[in-house]
């Protein structure tokens, strides 16, 4: 790292730039710049250097004068001598408004200093440095700092979490931007490594301070401007980032914290003198926790309201709107991030898989950019850098089967005790240190005075199925056999956690090419929901690719969905705008007609939702060339055709066609011989449609009399409870009762769905029209109660669903529970926006039936 005494490093950088004829530097141009330098001076730096001296890697050791002399003598200087003696020049050349006091000297040599870890932090940063945000957590923490009596603060959060950029940030605000807050202090940013360098030596930070005053021997830095009060600016701020025991070594580490400890207790009497540190969670539990238990400690270090003391974090995860504005950064579209769904935008709140997004992510202008996958490539990437590339990569493999073994591959729980991870084997230690700082695992400190107690685990669920996933596959020579994947099916019960490893296993056979796998891994006996999800990853993976329709013919070969048919595979979950492509392209491998009907009505479904009836008009005149083909279907009471045409007719010109009514309104013909048999694809078809129909009508009544009728009819439909066909109609039925009066019975229903999509929230990832559509009931309930405040927030959060599913009638049902709401409470600037919203649905879809019975 550079020498604390260099205060021309930052003027020298720039003009090598200009020498060479370039604004910034990149670094695959340090090559060319060392060529350059060779062949003005004849001296050779090497790329290696000129990385380090712009910023572009770590340091541990001050710039050799070889270095400093050519590079000033490719500026046309004679040596670094007389570099630093023709620009001292310059800043010493009269002004009127030039500051010779002592307490600005001082703070020009810290700006210099400051200003080249500033440019080595923003370069070392995994995505362009203008792309990311100042976090508000860490302004305020800082703030809170410095208006108090405490004499240091701390950073503390594993690798990864975006300590080093928060610190940038909040440099630039407080003291180096355009209009910083703190004009007058005094701010020294450097790296732990300098600062180690240096006491290493046998300095200590108040004899550093000394020195840079040049007051002269015996003279004091923080007494001098403590007795002259009318020199000092403001508070002396020093910010040390990356205390790494990793990095720096056990015994170097504790020397720099003791010698550090020393300076923040000996500043009691001079509260203007302020620490700022960021340091890793596992180097905080080892190094620095040990004084926690003096109350001198807790007197002088504020850690701040988020301090977690089990895990040693004490900042919060990026917020929603930050992880949001750092994507808008990287130019996404913000209709594309109003599409991501909450759960990937919670795994993106993790600074570093954010990066890793950023990074994946080559053309973020698209549409729409599949977070399913983006997922899987995330956490592919991190572990491959955090472990498999790693030094100690053997090791901490070794750790990780152990943890496995022990956790049973999740089976005997998610903890397991430190002690019987590590068995005392010494040569783990480091290793597993390294697991902890890079946030692979995490430790949970439950000891007492009596009993060491301390847990550890995967820091994240996905790197547990990640690593079983890959278990099974070494257990079996790499080779995605028929053999494992029953081995996977039997081992774990049917679960979210067994579907997502199988998802980790079709991964692996994709990448590697292994289509025999991917064939028994569809061949298991799964749930319909675990296929859906399986089916979709492989579809959107090839897609990705694209040209997938040759690469899915050889995973699915001619007469392979006939004996397997698309339709068991397909449910209301695929009622979703990001199903569309993946169910066209299914639509080109379905061979049978009902497959076809099916994906069919639910892409009908979905356009009807979003009131898109061009879009109904493609798929309705497609409905009815497989209706006419099939004479079963035909043979129906009332078929999907006949049940949807008369849904577009009504919204499209306000006509209801009289034969197709009687036969809606008399469906209980149809059922007058009724089969206990599962319903076909068209029975499930005009039963939605059939709901649909009577809400629009207006006609509570006969919903409630049909959908109690479906489930007396087929009641083998109430014992699958993850089934989404069937929480839909629970659903209508809650509606129902609502509008008929019972609220009671609305209430009982609403919550059991309510229940259900909690308990199961994995296997409806995608499902949140389900989500939406419960809690407008719930709303309606909380409103009818009088429960007015509850009725609010229901309504709002569906609101926010149903516009992120771009589901207009959801929509505007949502908007009539509101529009009573706000009645009723006299909030009438909110009536008149809701009102407002109602009618642009209105005016953006060709649907001119105003949908009045919602209202």
């Amino acid at each position: 790292m550079i020498d604390l005494s260099y205060d021309f490093i930052i003027t020298l950088q720039n003009e090598v730039l200009r020498q060479f004829g370039v604004d910034n530097l990149q670094p695959n141009q340090c090559k060319h710049l060392a060529q350059a330098i060779l062949n003005q001076t004849g001296k050779l730096v090497s790329e290696t250097t000129l990385k380090r001296v712009f910023g572009f890697a770590v340091t541990q050791h001050s710039f050799s004068r070889y270095t400093l002399n050519t590079l000033a003598q490719y500026c046309r200087f004679k040596d670094w001598e007389d570099f630093q003696a023709h620009y001292y020049k310059k800043t010493l050349r009269p002004s009127a408004q030039t500051d010779h006091s002592r307490w600005a000297d001082v703070k020009k040599r810290a700006a210099a200093i400051s200003h080249y870890t500033l440019l080595t932090l923003k370069n070392r940063c995994g995505v362009p440095f203008d792309h990311t945000v100042p976090r508000q957590y860490c302004l305020s923490h800082i703030e809170r700092f410095l208006e108090s009596d405490y004499a240091a603060t701390v950073f503390i959060a594993p690798a990864g979490w975006g300590k080093s950029m928060a610190l940038v940030h909040a440099a630039e605000h407080f003291w180096f931007g355009r209009d910083p807050v703190y004009q007058q202090d005094i701010c020294w940013f450097i790296n732990a490594h300098a600062a180690g360098s240096l006491l290493v030596k046998g300095f200590s930070l108040s004899a550093w301070l000394d020195n840079q005053l040049n007051l002269g021997n015996g003279e004091n830095f923080r007494e001098y401007f403590s007795t002259n009060t009318h020199e000092k600016g403001g508070r002396l701020v020093l910010i040390i980032d990356g205390f790494d025991e990793l990095a720096m070594g056990a015994d170097k580490l504790k020397m720099l914290y003791n010698k550090l400890e020393d300076f923040v207790y000996s500043n009691d009497q001079h509260p203007w003198v302020k620490v700022i540190l960021s340091i890793r969670s596992g180097t905080w539990g080892d190094v620095f926790q040990q004084s926690t238990q003096y109350p001198a400690f807790r007197r002088y270090w504020y850690l701040g309201p988020e301090m977690d003391e089990e895990t040693n974090t004490n900042i919060p995860l990026l917020t929603e709107q930050e992880v949001k504005s750092v994507l808008y950064n990287c130019e996404y579209e913000p209709a594309t991030v109003r599409l991501f769904s909450e759960s990937f935008l919670q795994k993106l709140r993790h600074p570093y898989y954010l990066q890793l997004f950023c990074q994946l992510s080559s053309t973020p202008d698209q549409s729409f950019v599949d977070e399913n996958l983006s997922l899987y490539e995330i956490i592919s990437k991190f572990i491959l850098n955090r472990v498999f590339n790693s030094p100690n990569n053997t090791f901490k493999i070794k750790i990780i089967e152990k943890l496995l073994l022990l956790l049973d591959m999740g089976r005997d729980g998610l903890y397991t005790d430190k002690s019987k991870l590590l068995n005392q084997n010494a040569d783990l230690f480091p290793a597993y240190k390294e697991l902890l700082a890079d946030n692979i695992l995490v430790e949970e400190n439950l000891s007492q005075e009596i009993m060491f107690n301390v847990k550890v685990r995967f820091a994240h669920n996905f790197l547990l199925e990640y690593f079983t996933a890959m278990h099974f596959i070494q257990q079996h020579g790499s080779e995605l056999s028929e053999e494992l994947v029953q081995t996977v099916i039997n081992y774990f019960p049917q679960s979210p956690f067994r579907i997502s490893v199988l998802k980790w296993l079709l991964r692996y056979a994709i990448t590697n090419d292994q289509v025999k796998g991917i064939q028994y891994i569809f061949q298991q006996p799964l749930n319909t929901v675990g296929k859906a999800h399986l089916l979709e990853y492989v579809v959107l993976h090839y897609q990705q690719e694209g040209n997938h329709q040759p690469q899915l013919s050889r995973i699915f070969p001619p007469g392979y969905f006939r004996k397997n048919p698309i339709s068991n595979f397909i449910s209301d979950d695929f009622i979703h705008f990001k199903k569309r492509k993946m169910l066209n392209t299914l639509l080109g491998m379905a061979e049978s007609p009902e497959d076809k009907l099916k994906i069919r009505c639910n892409l009908f479904v979905m356009a009807l939702m979003q009131l898109d009836a061009e879009q109904c008009e493609v798929e309705l005149a497609s409905i009815k060339k497989l209706c006419m083909a099939d004479e079963t279907v035909m043979a129906m009471w009332i078929n999907p055709y006949e049940a949807f045409l008369f849904i577009y007719e009504y919204l499209k010109f306000g006509i209801m066609n009289e034969a197709a009514r009687e036969k809606i309104y008399h469906y209980a013909q149809c059922w007058s011989f009724p089969e206990k048999q599962p319903f076909t694809v068209s029975e499930e078809a005009v039963y939605r449609a059939i709901c649909f129909i009577f809400l629009l009508l207006g006609d509570p009544q006969q919903l409630l009399n049909f959908t109690q009728r479906l489930f007396k009819e087929h009641p083998s439909i109430l014992f699958n409870r993850t089934d989404p066909f069937r929480l839909m109609m629970l659903c209508w039925k809650a509606q129902a009762h609502l509008d008929t009066g019972d609220i009671t019975s609305a209430k009982r229903i609403n919550t059991h769905v309510e229940r259900i999509l909690k308990q199961y929230n994995t296997d409806f990832f995608n499902g949140r029209h389900l989500e939406t559509l419960q809690k407008i009931i719930a709303a309606g309930i909380y409103y009818r109660e009088s429960d007015f405040n509850k009725a609010i927030r229901a309504a709002e959060s569906a609101m926010d669903m149903a516009q992120k599913l771009d589901f207009k009638i959801f929509s505007l049902l949502n908007y009539g529970v509101l529009n009573r709401i706000y009645q009723h409470l006299q909030m009438d600037k909110q009536k008149k926006d809701a009102l407002q919203k109602i009618e642009s649905i209105r005016e953006s879809t060709s649907f001119k039936q105003a949908l009045p019975h919602f209202l």
